[in-house]
Protein backbone atom coordinates (compact mmCIF):
# COMPACT_ATOMS: atom_id res chain seq x y z
CA UNK A 1 0.00 0.00 0.00
CA UNK A 2 1.36 3.53 -1.30
CA UNK A 3 2.34 5.73 1.74
CA UNK A 4 -0.23 9.05 1.66
CA UNK A 5 2.98 11.07 3.02
CA UNK A 6 5.87 10.29 1.03
CA UNK A 7 7.10 12.17 -1.90
CA UNK A 8 6.15 11.02 -5.07
CA UNK A 9 9.63 12.05 -6.47
CA UNK A 10 13.36 11.07 -5.57
CA UNK A 11 15.69 12.80 -3.08
CA UNK A 12 17.05 15.78 -3.76
CA UNK A 13 20.72 13.00 -2.27
CA UNK A 14 20.10 9.20 -2.88
CA UNK A 15 21.03 7.22 0.26
CA UNK A 16 23.60 5.47 -2.27
CA UNK A 17 25.22 9.19 -2.73
CA UNK A 18 25.37 10.03 1.19
CA UNK A 19 26.74 6.76 1.92
CA UNK A 20 30.03 6.99 -0.92
CA UNK A 21 30.01 10.60 -0.01
CA UNK A 22 30.84 9.63 3.89
CA UNK A 23 33.06 6.29 2.58
CA UNK A 24 35.05 8.99 0.88
CA UNK A 25 35.39 11.47 3.89
CA UNK A 26 36.15 8.91 5.73
CA UNK A 27 38.87 7.52 3.80
CA UNK A 28 40.26 10.88 3.47
CA UNK A 29 41.05 11.13 7.11
CA UNK A 30 40.84 7.50 8.60
CA UNK A 31 43.05 4.23 8.28
CA UNK A 32 46.53 3.33 7.72
CA UNK A 33 49.00 5.85 6.99
CA UNK A 34 45.97 8.48 7.86
CA UNK A 35 45.76 11.04 10.30
CA UNK A 36 44.15 8.59 12.62
CA UNK A 37 43.52 4.80 12.42
CA UNK A 38 39.83 3.62 13.05
CA UNK A 39 40.78 2.01 16.39
CA UNK A 40 41.93 5.92 17.57
CA UNK A 41 38.54 7.13 15.51
CA UNK A 42 36.40 4.39 17.73
CA UNK A 43 38.33 5.37 20.67
CA UNK A 44 37.84 9.15 20.60
CA UNK A 45 34.07 8.80 19.23
CA UNK A 46 32.12 5.66 21.07
CA UNK A 47 31.51 4.42 17.57
CA UNK A 48 32.37 0.77 17.35
CA UNK A 49 35.64 -0.59 14.86
CA UNK A 50 33.28 -2.67 13.09
CA UNK A 51 30.74 0.11 12.40
CA UNK A 52 33.80 2.90 11.11
CA UNK A 53 35.19 -0.01 8.81
CA UNK A 54 31.68 -0.95 7.35
CA UNK A 55 30.59 3.00 7.09
CA UNK A 56 34.42 3.10 5.11
CA UNK A 57 32.98 1.06 2.41
CA UNK A 58 31.44 2.44 -0.94
CA UNK A 59 27.79 1.91 -1.26
CA UNK A 60 27.66 -0.47 -3.71
CA UNK A 61 29.45 -2.99 -1.47
CA UNK A 62 27.84 -5.91 0.49
CA UNK A 63 29.26 -5.22 3.50
CA UNK A 64 28.54 -1.58 3.71
CA UNK A 65 26.09 -0.30 6.35
CA UNK A 66 24.80 3.43 6.86
CA UNK A 67 26.18 4.86 9.92
CA UNK A 68 23.60 5.48 12.54
CA UNK A 69 22.99 9.82 12.74
CA UNK A 70 24.54 9.85 16.77
CA UNK A 71 27.47 7.90 15.13
CA UNK A 72 28.17 10.34 12.10
CA UNK A 73 27.38 13.36 14.10
CA UNK A 74 30.14 11.77 17.01
CA UNK A 75 32.71 11.42 14.07
CA UNK A 76 31.65 15.03 12.99
CA UNK A 77 32.33 16.73 16.18
CA UNK A 78 35.52 15.03 16.63
CA UNK A 79 37.62 15.20 12.63
CA UNK A 80 35.88 18.43 12.14
CA UNK A 81 34.71 21.28 9.92
CA UNK A 82 37.36 19.38 6.94
CA UNK A 83 35.71 15.99 7.41
CA UNK A 84 31.83 17.32 7.52
CA UNK A 85 32.22 19.16 4.55
CA UNK A 86 33.58 16.29 2.80
CA UNK A 87 30.68 14.29 3.82
CA UNK A 88 28.59 17.42 3.17
CA UNK A 89 29.92 17.41 -0.61
CA UNK A 90 25.71 15.66 -2.22
CA UNK A 91 24.56 18.68 -0.50
CA UNK A 92 26.84 21.34 -2.05
CA UNK A 93 27.46 23.15 1.67
CA UNK A 94 30.52 22.81 4.11
CA UNK A 95 31.06 23.26 7.27
CA UNK A 96 31.84 26.34 9.29
CA UNK A 97 34.39 26.69 11.89
CA UNK A 98 32.47 28.33 15.43
CA UNK A 99 35.07 30.94 16.43
CA UNK A 100 36.50 33.77 13.84
CA UNK A 101 39.74 32.74 12.18
CA UNK A 102 42.38 35.32 11.93
CA UNK A 103 43.89 36.98 8.85
CA UNK A 104 46.85 34.84 9.59
CA UNK A 105 45.45 31.59 9.65
CA UNK A 106 43.30 31.81 6.76
CA UNK A 107 46.30 33.13 5.00
CA UNK A 108 48.41 30.11 5.99
CA UNK A 109 45.38 27.97 4.38
CA UNK A 110 45.39 29.50 1.32
CA UNK A 111 48.72 28.82 1.20
CA UNK A 112 48.49 25.23 1.79
CA UNK A 113 46.14 24.77 -0.71
CA UNK A 114 48.01 26.66 -3.29
CA UNK A 115 50.76 24.94 -2.87
CA UNK A 116 49.49 21.66 -2.96
CA UNK A 117 47.53 22.64 -6.38
CA UNK A 118 51.12 23.34 -8.02
CA UNK A 119 52.47 20.42 -6.86
CA UNK A 120 49.63 18.35 -8.48
CA UNK A 121 49.97 20.27 -12.16
CA UNK A 122 53.94 20.04 -11.60
CA UNK A 123 55.03 17.25 -14.60
CA UNK A 124 57.29 15.06 -12.43
CA UNK A 125 54.01 14.47 -10.03
CA UNK A 126 52.13 10.53 -10.20
CA UNK A 127 49.77 12.53 -12.88
CA UNK A 128 52.23 14.68 -14.86
CA UNK A 129 50.17 17.98 -15.38
CA UNK A 130 46.76 16.15 -14.94
CA UNK A 131 45.34 15.95 -11.25
CA UNK A 132 44.79 12.18 -10.06
CA UNK A 133 42.23 11.18 -8.24
CA UNK A 134 44.04 10.62 -5.25
CA UNK A 135 45.39 14.26 -5.69
CA UNK A 136 42.23 15.23 -6.57
CA UNK A 137 40.53 14.13 -2.74
CA UNK A 138 43.87 15.85 -1.43
CA UNK A 139 42.73 19.26 -3.23
CA UNK A 140 39.61 18.86 -1.93
CA UNK A 141 39.95 18.60 1.57
CA UNK A 142 42.24 21.43 1.45
CA UNK A 143 39.99 23.56 -0.39
CA UNK A 144 36.29 22.62 2.00
CA UNK A 145 39.63 23.96 4.96
CA UNK A 146 39.60 26.85 3.30
CA UNK A 147 35.88 27.87 2.61
CA UNK A 148 34.98 26.88 5.61
CA UNK A 149 37.11 29.47 7.41
CA UNK A 150 36.36 32.01 4.81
Amino acid sequence: MADDFAANFPPLVSSEQAGNAIAKALNLFVGRGKRFTVKELANATGVKDRMIECAKLYADNIDHRPLPDWALLSMMKFLGPSFTSAALVPTEQVAGYESEVNHDTLAGHALDYASEHARARHPDSPGGVEITPDEDATLDGKADRLRSVS
